[in-house]
């Protein structure tokens, strides 16, 4: 495994809502088998350190609600500057959901309303 990599791995930290600051829900839109819903990140204290980045969204879908969660990494070459920027859920995600930001200690935030059509 090369050090980037490792790097990649041991870096991987699923941050709290005040980190990431202010979460916008873009519209929700069907790609490659999944249903993709934009992200746009204000404020936050993420902005304050440009070698740590989103890499990921934890996402969970129950009934009526979603939980999601920003992951970071340190920059390198390997990690994507625009991962990290999107909410990925099933294919058959349909209906209203209510949105969650669940901190790493499992404080939740509700941050908006999504509605996913057929």
């Amino acid at each position: 495994m090369g050090c980037d990599a490792a790097a990649r791995i041991v870096t991987r930290e699923p941050q709290p809502l005040a980190y990431v600051g202010q979460v916008q829900l873009g519209e929700p839109k069907k790609e490659g088998g999944h249903v993709v819903v934009p992200l746009t990140y204000a404020g936050g204290e993420w902005g304050q350190n440009s070698a740590i980045v989103p890499i990921d969204v934890d996402a969970t879908v129950n009934d009526a609600e979603i939980e999601m969660t920003v992951v970071t990494s340190v920059a390198t070459d390997t990690v994507p500057k625009n991962g990290g920027r999107q909410l990925t859920l099933p294919d058959d995600s349909q209906g209203n959901y209510t949105v969650f930001y669940r901190d790493p200690d499992g404080v939740r935030h509700e941050i908006g309303k999504l509605q996913i059509d057929e």
